[in-house]
């Protein structure tokens, strides 16, 4: 963390290679505020489903613990990783926070209580507050941790940019351009520039969730539902503020997904043979 500090003073606050989260602005603003400590753990909790057999019906899901106080090397090898919990298939499991929540409940007490640490190299025994930095999860697999709409929802960015939908079907599109010859109410927002995307906006997600957990009636509380994005509070809101990054900042996008899903998105759009309804066509 010295030498990072160094190099910023050097170059002018201008960090010259990213190659470890600890270079972020949002982990060196942790720093400076105190939140993170030279002998704070930092972790990043991850949830994922996967098929044990190819060739059986065999879904499960697990998440687990990654310390990134460990080197990028070494930090996501199997020997540093900490299973957080095994929640067994085949069906979806209904209640994922029944499987989450012993595992935030023990952060939480670490987070009021502290870690004690003994250094047997130097024979001494410190504390050590628990930071967490990032949540992972595919876009289905974050409203777990977040407690937003799923990712085809009207307001559905987990990074809460303030991005609305365009309906179709059974599904809002996060399309940046208002299609041709369409019209569907309350769905008709103008074009919007990438370049006028949000920030993730806590103070705007905490003010909606208010609204949310204010309503009295279902009808209000389905009216909220579809514009703030909000379904009900995180469980992670149950950590300690000055132990965590924040919501949504702690939320991560899905770069592998959408890298995979767009070029075959461009594959099939550039060999016209895409699904599109009319008036569009292939020719």
């Amino acid at each position: 963390m010295q030498w990072i500090c160094e190099q910023l003073h050097i170059n002018s606050g201008m960090i010259n290679l990213y190659d470890d989260f600890c270079k972020g602005s949002d982990y060196l603003e942790a720093v400076e505020q105190g939140d993170i400590k030279p002998d704070d753990i930092v972790l990043m909790i991850s949830l994922n489903g996967a098929q044990l057999y190819e060739s059986k019906e065999s879904d499960c899901w697990i998440y687990i613990w990654t310390v990134m106080n460990h080197a990028p090397d070494k930090c996501y090898k199997k020997c540093y990783v900490l299973p957080g919990s095994f929640i067994p298939g085949p069906n979806k499991p209904k209640n994922v926070d029944s499987f989450l929540f012993p595992g935030l409940h023990h952060l939480t007490t670490l987070q009021n209580e502290c870690l004690h640490i003994w250094d047997t190299s130097q024979n001494v025994t410190f504390l050590s507050d628990l930071y967490l930095i990032c949540v992972t999860a595919n876009g289905p697999g974050l409203v777990y941790f977040n407690g937003m709409v799923g990712h085809s929802g009207h307001n559905g960015c987990h990074l809460y940019c303030g991005l609305l939908r365009h309906h179709k079907g059974n599904h809002y599109y996060p399309t940046l351009l208002l299609p041709n010859d369409y019209n569907m109410e309350g769905s008709n927002y103008p074009d919007h520039s990438p370049y006028d995307i949000q920030d993730p906006s806590s103070s705007k997600y905490f003010e909606n969730l208010c609204l949310l957990v204010a309503t009295r009636n279902t009808t209000q509380y389905k009216k909220l539902h579809m514009e703030t994005g909000i379904t009900k509070p995180a469980i992670l809101l149950g950590l300690d503020v000055s132990h965590m990054l924040g919501i949504p900042n702690c939320l991560t996008p899905d770069i592998m997904h959408l890298a995979a899903l767009l070029s075959d998105l461009f594959l099939s759009l550039w060999h016209s043979t895409i699904n599109c309804t009319p008036p569009n066509h292939l020719s």
